[in-house]
């Protein structure tokens, strides 16, 4: 007997268009949704250095306010002394040889 080969239906050819149309839509917005979900833990762990770094300005900001930290600048940096201090700078001797001195400087 031989198969008689039958004519391929319109129903079933709209039906297997939907179906990969839905396939194809399912898998982009898979894609989509994988590449999203690795933006989000870039973001995630982006902020967690951020925040870690926040807090160490803060905290660098608090030392600079205190008072041990403003006298040390003060003192260190623009020469300031307290009423009644005297001070006293060491410069380096003065060779002989004034060539060489003035080099140094």
């Amino acid at each position: 007997m031989a198969k008689k080969r039958g004519k391929i239906k319109p129903g079933r050819i709209l039906l297997l268009l939907l179906v990969l149309w839905v396939g194809f839509s399912f898998a982009k917005n898979a894609v989509a949704n994988y590449r999203l979900r690795q933006e989000i833990d870039a973001l995630e762990k982006r902020l967690v250095v951020l925040e870690m770094r926040k807090e160490d300005l803060e905290r660098e900001i608090e030392e600079w306010k205190s008072p041990e930290n403003v006298e040390r600048v003060a003192r260190e940096q623009l020469g300031l002394v307290k009423p009644g201090e005297v001070v006293y700078r060491v410069s380096e001797t003065f060779s002989g040889d004034i060539e060489r001195d003035v080099e140094k400087r």
